[in-house]
């Protein structure tokens, strides 16, 4: 890992690890919800072989990261062009995994002429948009505990915390795994993969209680885009057997955007699609990129 951090033009500092080749093309990774920037790990070893640099920032408030009061997802492009002026980029891929997907929108909505590509795995929708009642039930109950018993929520982000220190084959690590797709579950059986998604887990839900909070809140906030006028060609890839986010919630996303695509992986869910299907995806996603 390769922690570094940025002194924003507010004051504030915004925290990021790097992966990848040190000279590659330039990606930033947008990490997940609760997650952190270490989940940009898993793209590691890719970006070595493709010649990727990938920089993995943390969310305001989050890991590392300064909490940013009041923040609202159009704020996010401000930041990355802030860190991208740090690091000497004019041009850039965006990739998000989860609930990094909305960040994406945010940056091809915002500065499209900046991107070489944006693509979404498994992203989050705009819940005001679409509902919320094919989401996960865990993620209904933190979003209603947020609004109306906010004094439990430490709580719970401390008993998740320790859950995620529970090594694959305990008994209830097992027994959770087990209820998963075949796919997410050679995903979550695989060491390495498994240490990366806990580890960036603990770091996320191990942030202040308010960070974690409004960040959760960005999804079922107003986003502030006219998703019709969104002309960027966003690339979206989705699980068939995503029991986390639907993919019937994501396909109504999708298409109020005109120039946005969505593949379905059939057989894949919401961990398998980043974990193991990586590679093919960042393969379509360069392919199908813009030049600068």
């Amino acid at each position: 890992m390769n922690d570094h951090s940025l002194t924003l033009s507010s004051g504030r500092k915004l925290a990021y690890a790097e992966y990848g080749d040190p000279k590659g093309v330039p990606m930033f990774f947008f990490h997940g919800w609760p997650g952190s920037r270490l989940q940009g790990e898993f793209m590691h070893e890719l970006g070595q072989k493709r010649g990727l640099r990938i920089v993995s920032p943390d969310r305001p408030g989050i890991g590392l990261s300064d909490f940013q009061p009041g923040r609202s997802l159009l704020d996010w492009p401000a930041l990355i062009q802030e860190l991208a002026a740090q690091l000497g980029w004019e041009n850039f891929h965006v990739l998000g995994v989860s609930g990094g997907g909305p960040y994406v929108l945010a940056c091809a909505q915002a500065m499209p002429e900046r991107l070489l590509s944006a693509g979404v795995v498994c992203g989050a929708p705009p819940l005001r948009e679409v509902g919320m009642q094919d989401l996960m039930w865990t993620y209904r109950l933190a979003l209603w505990g947020q609004r109306h018993l906010p004094w439990l929520l430490g709580a719970g982000l401390a008993v998740a915390g320790q859950f995620m220190r529970l090594p694959a084959n305990s008994p209830l690590m097992a027994a959770h795994i087990s209820k998963m797709c075949a796919r997410d579950k050679q995903a979550l059986r695989t060491p390495e993969l498994y240490r990366i998604l806990m580890e960036s887990g603990r770091v996320g839900v191990g942030s202040p209680v308010r960070a974690l909070s409004m960040d959760g809140d960005i999804y079922s906030s107003d986003w502030g885009i006219d998703f019709a006028n969104v002309q960027y060609p966003i690339r979206y890839w989705h699980g068939g057997r995503d029991s986390n986010i639907p993919v019937s919630m994501v396909e109504r996303f999708v298409a109020k955007m005109p120039n946005a695509s969505l593949t379905v992986l059939p057989e894949d869910g919401h961990y398998s699609l980043p974990m193991l299907c990586i590679e093919v995806i960042v393969g379509e996603l360069l392919s199908a990129g813009h030049a600068a």
